[in-house]
């Protein structure tokens, strides 16, 4: 990488450093969203990649959320709301919105319930998403 750009993660193809100059990163990193190692210098410079790469670094994600099992302190409707509006935001139907995605904008924005959070109020996120997508029909 040169530079002085993004860094995203070459499992799950989320953000994991911004400003970076030169190859990123310079040891072993472990990705915040997915927890896979990110070896020196394989950063990719893009989130574009192979979506079966982006499916098993969102299984790996998704059972490192179910471990840390929180009491949630956001509602269902919370919920059903962030998954709604990230969905949105990235000119999706709610129904399209990818876990990985979801977990790359509630990474960076500390006013969306995180995903274990959301896991711990549904117990997985095709329960979360068919639910915000059935409220979002029956409003709109």
């Amino acid at each position: 990488m040169s530079g002085g750009g993004d860094v995203y993660c070459p499992h799950c193809f989320t953000l994991v450093a911004s400003g970076v100059s030169g190859a990123w990163p310079a040891t072993h990193a472990r990705c915040p969203q997915c927890a896979l190692i990110i070896g020196p210098g394989r950063g990719r410079p893009s989130p574009d990649g192979n979506p079966g790469a982006r499916g098993a670094a969102a299984g790996v994600m998704a059972e490192r959320a179910r471990r840390a099992a929180p009491t949630p302190t956001h509602s269902k409707a919370d919920v059903r709301a962030a998954l709604g509006r990230v969905a949105a935001e990235m000119g999706l139907r709610i129904e399209r919105l990818l876990m990985v995605d979801y977990q790359d904008r509630a990474a960076h924005d500390p006013s969306l319930p995180q995903l274990p959070e959301v896991l711990a109020l549904y117990g997985g996120w095709k329960a979360a998403r068919r639910d915000a997508a059935e409220r979002a029909r029956a409003d709109g």
